[in-house]
This record gives C-alpha cells, sequence and structure tokens, in this order.
C-alpha cells in the first residue's frame, strides 16, 4: 500500500511540473507577442545610448551643430567623385614629400600622377564646384617610405625646403587648408616624437605667419594616442586645428582572419582594439573639438575557409571592396547567382556578407547606412569635431550614405 500512494504521489508530482511548465511556457509566448506587438512599430534605438563604454567624459553629452565632413579625394578616383552637399571640406590626394622635404614629381614609374593630377581639368572641374557650393578644398602631402621620414623628420633644412615648395603650391592654387599624413613604419624613438611634434608647431606657425585662411591637420591611426608612435598627441593637438583618427583597417587584404574594418567595440578580445577604446585616449590628451574621426567608405573582401564571420582567409586573397562593389554584390541578380548571405556582427556594429563564385568562399566586411549611423552617433555623443571620409569616390553614384550623413550631423 504505501509503494502504492508513493506511486501515485510522484505521478502527481510529475504532472504538476508539466503543468507549471506548461503554464510558464504560455505566459513567455504571450509576453513576447505583446511587446513584438507594443514595439514593432518603434524607431530602432542606436546602442550606442545606453552603453556605459563613454561614461568616462565628463560633464553630459551633448550634439553640437555644424559638424564639419571632410573628405578625402585620392587622385585615383578624380573621374569618379560626386561633389555631395554634405560635403564640407574636400583634400585632395597627395603630393609626396621627399626626404629633402621637395615634393616628388617623378618616381620609377615615371610621372608622379599625385603631382601630375594636380593640374587636371577633373580637380579643376571639382573646385570650382566646391567654389559654387562655399565648401572648402584642401590638400593632402603625405610620406610613407620610412627612411624618407627619418631623414626628413629630423633635418630643419628639410623642413625649410617643404615650407618653400608649400608656399609655392598655396601661391598657386585656391586651397583652405592643408593636410599632413606623415605614416612612419620603422623604429621609434624620443628624437623623432619630439621632432615631429615641433615640425606640426613649426609649420602651424608659419601658416600663420603668411596665411589667415589655411587650416593645419594631421592624420594619425587610431593607435596614436597610446604612446608608441612617431605622433605625440598632447602636443600635436594643441599646434594643429584638426586631428583626423584614421579609425578603420582595423582588418586589412593581409588580415589572416577576415573581420570588420571599423569595429566600434569588440576590443582586444575579439580584435587589436576598437574605436571606442582608442578615442578615449584621445580624449584624455587633447581637445575633442578637434578630433575628426575616420570613417570608411569601403571595405575588404576574402577568400575564406568557410562562410564564418571570424573565417580564416587564404593568403594574397584580400582585396578592397568599395561600397559601390558591395551594391553590385546586392542586386538581385548577383545576388542569387552568388549565393550572397547578408549578415551582422554585433560585437563590431558591422555587416558583412558571404559568397560563393567558382566554388570558391569569399567574405566581405564593409560599411552601410547602419553601421555609419552609429558611428555618427559616437561623434554626436562626444561632441567631436565631425568626420573624414576615407575616400571620396568608392560610394559611386549612391546616396544612401550621405543621406545618412545629413540626418546624422
Amino acid at each position: 500500500m504505501a509503494q502504492l500512494l508513493q506511486r501515485n504521489r510522484n505521478n502527481w508530482l510529475g504532472l504538476s511540473k508539466k503543468a507549471w511548465f506548461f503554464w510558464i511556457l504560455l505566459w513567455v509566448i504571450g509576453v513576447s507577442l505583446f511587446s513584438w506587438w507594443y514595439f514593432s512599430d518603434m524607431p530602432l534605438i542606436s546602442p550606442l545610448t545606453t552603453t556605459s563604454t563613454f561614461r568616462f567624459l565628463r560633464g553630459e553629452e551633448t550634439h553640437s551643430e555644424g559638424k564639419i565632413v571632410y573628405g578625402f579625394l585620392p587622385y585615383w578616383n578624380l573621374g569618379k567623385v560626386i561633389v555631395q552637399p554634405e560635403l564640407t571640406h574636400l583634400s585632395y590626394f597627395s603630393l609626396a614629400i621627399r626626404s629633402d622635404g621637395t615634393i616628388l614629381t617623378r618616381n620609377e614609374d615615371g610621372v608622379d600622377m599625385g603631382y601630375h593630377r594636380l593640374d587636371s581639368d577633373d580637380l579643376a572641374s571639382i573646385s570650382a564646384t566646391l567654389e559654387d557650393q562655399a565648401q572648402k578644398i584642401e590638400l593632402t602631402f603625405t610620406q610613407f617610405n620610412a627612411d624618407d621620414t627619418y631623414a626628413f623628420i629630423n633635418s630643419t633644412q628639410a623642413w625649410d625646403n617643404f615650407f618653400t615648395a608649400m608656399d609655392s603650391v598655396l601661391l598657386a592654387y585656391p586651397f583652405s587648408g592643408i593636410n599632413i599624413d606623415i605614416e612612419y613604419g620603422g623604429v621609434v624613438d624620443q628624437r623623432l616624437r619630439d621632432n615631429f611634434s615641433l615640425f606640426i608647431k613649426t609649420l602651424k606657425a608659419k601658416l600663420n605667419e603668411k596665411y589667415s585662411h589655411i587650416n593645419l591637420s594631421v592624420s594619425v591611426y587610431a593607435s596614436a594616442a597610446e604612446g608608441s608612435s612617431i605622433w605625440d598627441i598632447g602636443p600635436i593637438g594643441q599646434s594643429a586645428d584638426y586631428v583626423v583618427v584614421m579609425a578603420y583597417d582595423f582588418h586589412r587584404r593581409s588580415s589572416v582572419k577576415a573581420g570588420p574594418v571599423a569595429p566600434i567595440f569588440g576590443g582586444k578580445d575579439l580584435w587589436d582594439n576598437d574605436i571606442s577604446n582608442y578615442l578615449q585616449t584621445f580624449l584624455a590628451v587633447m581637445p575633442k573639438e578637434k578630433i575628426l574621426l575616420g570613417v570608411p567608405f569601403y571595405g575588404y573582401e576574402w577568400q575564406t575557409t568557410s562562410r564564418d564571420p571570424r573565417a580564416h582567409t587564404f593568403p594574397d586573397t584580400g582585396a578592397t571592396a568599395s561600397y559601390s562593389r558591395v551594391q553590385t554584390l546586392l542586386e538581385p541578380e548577383n545576388k542569387s547567382k552568388l549565393k550572397v548571405q547578408e549578415q551582422w556582427n554585433e560585437d563590431a556594429l558591422s555587416p558583412y556578407l558571404s559568397y560563393v563564385e567558382n566554388g570558391e568562399i569569399f567574405v566581405l566586411y564593409y560599411e552601410n547606412s547602419r553601421s555609419l549611423s552609429y558611428k555618427l552617433d559616437l561623434v554626436n555623443q562626444l561632441d567631436l569635431a565631425g568626420v573624414a571620409i576615407w575616400a571620396l569616390g568608392y560610394e559611386g553614384d549612391s546616396r544612401e550614405l550621405w543621406e545618412t550623413i545629413g540626418r546624422k550631423l
């Protein structure tokens, strides 16, 4: 009898647990359906508005009007660019600086194209359009060879040669500002850092002395404020009018794994670092109103071992993917033919897609209106000076990214 009572008790408990589970399940489904109905018509809220990532700011987050929309126009895109009304500054890219401070006019292949196309009809037409629309045109000077940079930065005579060459250009063309993009890949010592800061300070003094309308900006890596590069951000931020934080190329053509070009989050757990962490280091040493956040109008694609968002890449398969390239892949015919799958990386706040061509798998990370919108939210929350786009012409004739900029800034 006792065994029978125990068996009936166990059966009752089993039925009771099932009943409770059934009612809890119904309650969860009901709440989910109600939430879906209630919130389905509400606009999406940026995940940046409630994150604690930016609580290092002192005071309230603000949003000021009149943000700068600075766009770099490389000479190879001169025939592709459409000057958009949202643009405030366009910088022609570029004239190269030689080790002795003179401007590079010829290279191993003949005439240097950056120098040659400075006199092109395309640039003259663009300059006229900018003038008609009250937009500004600037000029970028570059130096990417480590030996040239080391010699140039450590020679005041080379500085004087550069100042003379710069004067010749500024007197001949209607530029309203210059951008210095010197990227050094060699061993950094304190003398080089100090001399680079002194060069920027001296350059700004020369500009102020001779011109009343020429602004100076300096382009730096997103990691520059960490202190291990040629750029000493504190002094540079004091001298320059703006610092362009090139917050892209977190993954490159040569990356061994696919990944986002410009991740807002993810940090060192997922990749080397992210935009939000790097911006914190800049805001600790320079004024926020001098920071232009670099945003990409491009991505990268690789042949990969799978469709996984962090799939391993095959060597030498990486390639730049312009925004217009992505739009071509997403055309209905190509999307079906190449079995394109659109996806979203929530850690980076970045879109990516995968496709199959000739039996090979490819993964492509890029920027779209949603990911760009989050970066512009970041600019507004931190009250930065604006954005700097690399590069004009990569968006093709699409207005999608520009409309996002127009709404946000």
